[in-house]
């Protein structure tokens, strides 16, 4: 399609960003605008792939841009770069950006991975050489926003700089004003290193009621919406001259089982379970194709992900056959009994998930099916997330994590992760699952340097994941957008880097004559 050149996009968000400096703020809709005003060091792609932004490519051990211990990193930066202001980009603006990080007088959101670095030497103008103090296997998801040296480096308070309102970037797109709870408006730099961006101007509308989010989308004054919510989709399918768009996202929903349960240390239990799991009736009754099964703890936009795991169809014969064999037979009400006990347990959910509410119910019904009987119990979120799972107070619990665009899972499958006393309530290995082949594994995961040979450990644990069925993988989630037909070159992204990673390319498409 031919795509005009100019033009100016609306886009509708339901949150307004409370700053313009993503290092000072995890809401989604800084790190949105944050996308068009900043640019990093690399970036991931919509596929999950890394690509060079401000640095000329991306720095592994095979291009010799990491040295072979894994504690030098070395970036060659683009030259030529400015900032919206006209001053040119250089290394001192990244060694800059990490000091900042790194004074902890500043409100930074997180400074994980920037704190394992010893120094940071600039032998020229275009090349940083980061020096850690040791391995970092996620070193590459460091620097996505780099802030300029010569607008911060003199003030004496950077949480309430006014650059953090009207800031200056070396991205697409330049701040023009914010109109508070009304929009942010961003004007083509012209001077971007990619060129001059295909739009003139983004108006980013902050709408925070869905319905008049939808009321403007149908009456053609927005142009795009993203993060639309599931209770929408079947709203957003019927508008005329909008296209729904549904990409799997990292987040996804499980269930586990508290392995200090004796009724699921008995692996055929848990295996007739997953067997007797429907996820793609869930998916598609549930969800209405808004997500996409899970079968593992990677996602397959992760290069650790095992594209050969096949997947796992319901199979309630074998299901039962499993019961069988460990001991379990069907009582006169049809429930499986062994030793006159039946085979019951409780689900806990955190309640204000719609969705969450109807799978639970759903895996109620599938279980039934094979005579396990299990009561869904409804818990206050606050109280979930703090005290049911900290303190593994469950027998089965369906809730979601973020998967990482790095595949280390220490913290959810170590050993040494099973939250209590002993250990300060340190990790998130809620089911309590104890292996020492995965302990191993995560350990020389997080310190092994070549990726060829971390693939081979991730893929393993996957491996060792589906034999032993600590949790029950059940879909990745969808995130739901709405584009004008005629709006070119949008990609979702589902990585960190988020829908606006090339809004430099988005346009009009012409109107055919």
């Amino acid at each position: 399609m031919a795509i005009q050149q100019g033009g100016q996009l609306k886009y509708g968000s339901l949150q307004e960003p409370n700053t313009l400096n993503p290092l000072l703020s995890d809401l989604l809709a800084t790190a949105e605008v944050g996308r068009l005003l900043f640019s990093g060091l690399v970036i991931t792609g919509d596929k999950g792939e890394w690509l060079p932004d401000l640095a000329v490519d991306v720095p592994t051990t095979a291009n010799g841009g990491v040295t072979p211990d894994g504690l030098t990193v070395t970036y060659r930066l683009r030259q030529g770069v400015t900032w919206h202001d006209g001053m040119p980009f250089t290394a001192e603006d990244v060694k800059f950006t990490w000091q900042l990080i790194m004074n902890r007088k500043v409100n930074v959101v997180a400074r994980d991975g920037y704190d394992r670095i010893s120094s940071i030497d600039t032998p020229d103008k275009h090349t940083v050489v980061v020096k850690f103090r040791e391995y970092y296997a996620p070193y590459l998801t460091l620097f996505t926003t780099i802030l300029p040296k010569h607008k911060l480096e003199n003030e004496s308070n950077i949480n309430k700089a006014s650059f953090n309102r009207a800031p200056v970037g070396t991205g697409p797109f330049k701040f023009k004003e914010w109109q508070v709870a009304e929009a942010i408006s961003f004007e083509a730099n012209p001077a971007y290193y990619r060129g001059k961006p295909v739009l003139d101007s983004i108006i980013y509308k902050v709408i925070p009621d869905s319905n008049i989010l939808l009321t403007q989308l149908k009456s053609g004054e927005l142009d795009m919406v993203s993060n639309i919510g599931f209770s929408y989709l079947e709203q957003v399918k019927a508008i005329s001259g909008v296209r729904t768009v549904i990409t799997p996202t990292m987040i996804w929903e499980h269930l586990d089982f508290n392995l200090d349960n004796t009724l699921f240390q008995d692996v055929r239990v848990r295996k007739a379970i997953t067997s007797a799991i429907d996820r793609q009736a869930i998916v598609a009754n549930v969800l209405k194709g808004a997500a996409s099964p899970a079968y593992g703890d990677q996602s397959p936009l992760s290069w650790a992900y095992n594209p050969m795991q096949q997947p796992l169809a319901r199979d309630v014969n074998a299901a039962r056959d499993l019961l069988a064999q460990a001991g379990w037979q069907p009582g006169p009400d049809g429930i499986m009994t062994k030793e006159n006990k039946k085979l019951t347990f409780s689900l806990t959910i955190p309640t204000g998930n719609k969705l969450r509410e109807q799978t639970a119910q759903k895996i109620a019904e599938q279980l039934k099916e094979i005579g396990i009987l299990v009561e869904v119990r409804p818990s206050d979120g606050a109280l979930f997330f703090g005290e049911v799972l900290k303190n593994r107070q469950f027998e089965t619990a369906i809730y979601a994590w973020v998967a990482g665009v790095d595949p280390d899972n220490l913290n959810l499958w170590n050993s040494h992760k099973i939250p209590g006393r002993g250990n300060a309530y340190d990790g998130q290995n809620y089911p309590g699952w104890r292996n020492p082949e995965v302990d191993k594994l995560t350990e020389l995961g997080v310190r092994t340097i070549d990726v060829s040979a971390r693939k081979d450990i991730y893929f393993r644990v996957q491996d060792i994941l589906r034999d032993e069925c600590p949790v029950v993988p059940l879909y990745f989630r969808g995130n739901i957008d709405a584009v004008k037909t005629v709006v070119a070159n949008y990609q979702p992204n589902p990585t960190p880097s988020g829908n606006f990673w090339n809004a430099w390319q988005w346009g009009f498409a012409t109107a055919a004559k």
